[in-house]
Order: C-alpha cells, then sequence, then structure tokens
C-alpha cells in the first residue's frame, strides 16, 4: 500500500473509513469525558478502582478485598466480558475468541474452545469495554474473581451479582462526588490540558460550523470541568459556553438516541430544571432530550450532523446505525500503538515472509500425499493383478516418499512455529497480555471491525482537527479484496 504524502506526524492524522466531505457537515457535536475534557488515566481510574473497593468492604465483602491492588495496563478496551463465568475475552472480526482469561488466569486453547468457538459467538450476550470508564471496573471485577476461586465460600453470591454491585458501587461513587472531588482538588493531576484544542473549535466556528455539547454528565460537573478547562484559555471566548452553540447534559446516551424523552431548560446558576416548549435556542442549557427532538427543533438532519466521541457504543454505533450521523471516534491508545507499529515492522516483515514459505511447503507435502495416495491404490490394483514384483516396486518407491512427507511435516511445524513465536514477540510489543488494539494475532480484532463499520473518521485527539480545513474532503483509501491481490 502507498504511504501516504502529507508531512503530519501519525499521531496528528485523522484515517478515513467513509469518505466524508466536511463542506455538507453542518454541525459537529462532541462527547465530554475522555474526549473534549481528557484524563490522565492511569490516576483517575486507580482513584476509581480504590474507592470501589471501599464500598465493597462497606457493604460486608470480605475485609481482604482492601488488599487488592490497581494494575493500570491489565484491561485495554474492545474486550467482552463473560460475566456469568467470570471472564474476560479478546475476539476476533469473525467472532473466534482468540485470548481468554478468567479472573487473572489464562485460559487454556481447549477451554476456551470448548466455551466460546464450538458455536457462533453471540457477542450481545457479553458486557463490550468500549469506554475508558470501563477499565478500571473490569480489572476489579478480574481481582474479585481471582479472590472468589482462591477462597471459596468466601463471597457467596455469582459472579453476575458480583458484577451487579460492581456497577452499583461505582455509580455510587460517582454520583456521591468521591471521585469527583478528588478531580477538583488536584486537577492538573487528573486532566490532561490540551493547549490546541481550543483552536480547532475556533477554526470549525469561523467555518460558520454549529457546535454542540452532548454528554451523560450533569449540569454541575459538566460546568465546573470544563471550565477548569475552557475558561480564559483563549481571550475571544472567556467562557466555556461561548464555544457550543447548544449544550446537552445529563443526555443518557446510548438512549438518546432512541427515546421520546423531553428537553427541559437548565438554570445555569442554580441548575434548576424546567418545561419549556418552542425551538432549541443558542447559547442555553438543556437537560436529557433525545435525539429526534434535537434534530426537528434544531432544523439539522441526519449526515449534515458530525458527532465526535469516544464511546465506541453509545457514542458512535447507535448515532450512525439509526440516525446516519457521521461519526468521528477519539483513540488516543493508537498514540503509543503507531509509534510501536514502526519498531515491530521488521518483526512483519519475517512473519509474512515465513506465511509464504509454509504455503509452499503446505502445497509441496499436499503434492507428496497425492503421490503417496496415488502409488497406494495402483500397488492394491497391481496385487490385485497378481503383478506383486511391480506392486513391491511401488511399495519401495511409497517408502521413500513418504520419508519426503515426513521430513516436509517436520519443516512446516518448525515454520509454524517460527510464525507464532514471532506473532507473540509482536503482540507483547504492543500490551504483554493483550498484544495490539486493532489486531489478534494477524486478523483484525472485533473492536477494531466496529471502528472500520461505524467510525467515518477517527484520531487520537479532537485537536488534531485543528491541521485540516473545516471544508476537507476525507477520501477513503481503496477497499482491497483478496482476490483483487
Amino acid at each position: 500500500m502507498e504511504k501516504s504524502k502529507t508531512k503530519l506526524k501519525r499521531s496528528q492524522r485523522i484515517f478515513v473509513n467513509r469518505s466524508l466531505n466536511m463542506a455538507n457537515i453542518k454541525a459537529i457535536g462532541f462527547d465530554m469525558d475522555h474526549t473534549l475534557i481528557c484524563y490522565n488515566r492511569e490516576t483517575f481510574e486507580e482513584i476509581a478502582f480504590y474507592e470501589t473497593v471501599k464500598k465493597f468492604v462497606e457493604a460486608g465483602y470480605p475485609e481482604e478485598l482492601s488488599q487488592l491492588k490497581f494494575i493500570p495496563d491489565f484491561v485495554i478496551r474492545g474486550l467482552l466480558v463473560d460475566i456469568d463465568r467470570g471472564n474476560v475475552l479478546k475476539v476476533d472480526c469473525h467472532k473466534y475468541v482468540k485470548l481468554a482469561f478468567h479472573g487473572k488466569t489464562v485460559l487454556d486453547k481447549e477451554t476456551r474452545h470448548r466455551l466460546y468457538n464450538i458455536e457462533s459467538l453471540k457477542a450481545y450476550d457479553f458486557l463490550t469495554i468500549d469506554s475508558f470508564f470501563a477499565l478500571s471496573e473490569v480489572q476489579l471485577f478480574c481481582e474479585i474473581v481471582d479472590y472468589m476461586d482462591k477462597h471459596p465460600g468466601s463471597v457467596k453470591k455469582t459472579y453476575r451479582e458480583v458484577y451487579a454491585d460492581l456497577r452499583k458501587f461505582i455509580d455510587l461513587s460517582h454520583q456521591d462526588g468521591t471521585i469527583k472531588s478528588h478531580i477538583f482538588k488536584q486537577p492538573e493531576k487528573f486532566l490532561m490540558f490540551d493547549k490546541h484544542l481550543t483552536t480547532a473549535l475556533i477554526r470549525l466556528l469561523d467555518a460558520n460550523k454549529v457546535l454542540f455539547l452532548l454528554t451523560n454528565s450533569p449540569w454541575d460537573y459538566t460546568d465546573k470541568i470544563m471550565s477548569l478547562v475552557f475558561d480564559q484559555a483563549h481571550k475571544d471566548f472567556p467562557r466555556w459556553r461561548d464555544y457550543f452553540q447548544y449544550t446537552i447534559v445529563g443526555a443518557g446516551k446510548p438512549t438518546f438516541f432512541t427515546n421520546t424523552t423531553p428537553f427541559h431548560e437548565v438554570d445555569p446558576k442554580t441548575g434548576e430544571k424546567r418545561e419549556f416548549d418552542g425551538s432549541l435556542e443558542y447559547w442555553k442549557i438543556y437537560h436529557g432530550g433525545n435525539a429526534g427532538l434535537f434534530q426537528r427543533l434544531s432544523g439539522l438532519r441526519g449526515d449534515e450532523i458530525l458527532y465526535v466521541g469516544d464511546h465506541l457504543y453509545s457514542d458512535i454505533i447507535r448515532s450512525k446505525d439509526l440516525l446516519n450521523w457521521r461519526t468521528l471516534v477519539i483513540m488516543p491508545e493508537l498514540i503509543a500503538e503507531m509509534k510501536k507499529l514502526e519498531a515491530v515492522q521488521p518483526i512483519m516483515e519475517k512473519i509474512l515472509d515465513l506465511v509464504s514459505e509454509k504455503e509452499i511447503l503446505d502445497e509441496e507435502l499436499q503434492i507428496l500425499k497425492s503421490k503417496i495416495s496415488s502409488n497406494t491404490r495402483q500397488a492394491h490394483i497391481l496385487e490385485s493383478k497378481s503383478e506383486k514384483k511391480k506392486a513391491y516396486y511401488l511399495d519401495k518407491s511409497n517408502e521413500k516418499i513418504i520419508q519426503k512427507a515426513q521430513q516436509k511435516e517436520k519443516e512446516i511445524e518448525e515454520v509454524g512455529q517460527g510464525i507464532r513465536n514471532l506473532i507473540e514477540e509482536r503482540e507483547a510489543a504492543f500490551h504483554p497480555v493483550w498484544g495490539e488494539l486493532m489486531k489478534v494475532n494477524l486478523e483484525r480484532s472485533r473492536f477494531a471491525n466496529q471502528v472500520v463499520d461505524y467510525a467515518c473518521i477517527y484520531t487520537t485527539q479532537v485537536s488534531n482537527l485543528r491541521f485540516y480545513s473545516p471544508s476537507k474532503r476525507f477520501i477513503s483509501t481503496y477497499d482491497i479484496l483478496p482476490h483483487e491481490l
């Protein structure tokens, strides 16, 4: 594939799955958490982990749970969670489970195959790790599953019941202000400030794009956190609200895209919500609502809207699938992965060379096996005709071919092991447990497939929009089918 001629670094580029003409986009909506507001994931998730553990113990779970340790990189996005069995799965684009853990213990190939690969996997039966908020949640689940297995009877609940408590305790930690209080006490520790973010938004506003904020967060938190990042960041925009013609909080995505909930207007000073009747007005704050009503009251429709978010299901899949909004998914993990891609390219080249070598050996082996079968059949025919001498020499010839076939099988196994070793080396370069985000061995991951299917474009951070014209025509690369190679 021809390399891009752009002078931008990979981490600054916007990648295209589906051609998109920005000149046709009238409005651009933004999610808030992990999209406009970027958190230091490790410090944020660490607080969420330990505050949730406290609530487990307070609710009567064993005191020993307080000794559990947060491991920041144990879980990545795109995994599936089987909450009934206490398993975490990495699945390829063909719905084949290639790697699975029970708690913190890797499942062997036979068990993995028996549980998930005999029949077609139904992904909707499992929880998908789509958002960054779910990472510490799932890691804690794995820790508790591990604890329960090592201490049978200590927790008298099923894995599913434990996960239900986990969700309840995490939600409570957010709702009661436990986690938020840490953020506002030390914002420099928990937030990552992107000095180019306002530039990107202003360029869009200058191009007469309508910008709107669409977040699940409540008004009080939205106002405080957005003020920390945007207020006084640019002299022409003293308040964060000056960047967004519409602000919608408490949206309740993904049901925002399907329900019929009405909008309520929010008093920005008191946070009080009141019913309203009429069109949505610029610069006002709204709570709840639904996408259909938003389109009707704003006059914006379907593919005139580009929505930017990090949550693959709640932000991207539902808005694209149900309303045909154009979509931009934010994937900050790719910053580190793209650096590693260049480093592991020599390994990939070796893998491809060995795959080609293995294919040639396989073909040669099949020729030998065909010859063996043919000789065996002919020898039986000769014996039936009492031509035993000819049959004898044919059998002797077959013995030599069988030896060659056995040697060929040995060579194939050696090359195959070499391929497996190189794939493991390549995967470990990205993540010691799960490998590359967008790949499972040499196949696309299920997560990558969803990005390709539902994200028109994707990039590592919102501020990368500043490198492109607001009227840019993004052109997708040509899809190459196997028979076209």
